[in-house]
């Protein structure tokens, strides 16, 4: 899934089907999850994944390709 951070905006955009997929994997959690794990919420989702990504950056932080020229 991906998530877009802007910078310059301040905003991060999350695709449309976004919830749904967070309910997926609350399901999962329901199915798999030890007892009393807690649901992903909406927003806390997105900030567990980035402080993950943000503490190993060497393997998570990587530099986009540079676009390429029409034609």
């Amino acid at each position: 899934m991906k998530v877009i951070l802007d910078t310059d905006k301040k905003t991060i955009t999350v695709p449309y089907n976004y919830q749904d997929k967070l309910n997926e994997i609350n399901k999962m959690i329901d199915t798999y999850g030890a007892a009393g794990t807690p649901h992903e919420t909406f927003t806390g989702y997105i900030d567990k994944i980035w402080k993950e990504c943000i503490t190993d950056s060497d393997n998570h932080v990587r530099t986009g390709e540079k676009p390429k020229k029409k034609g």
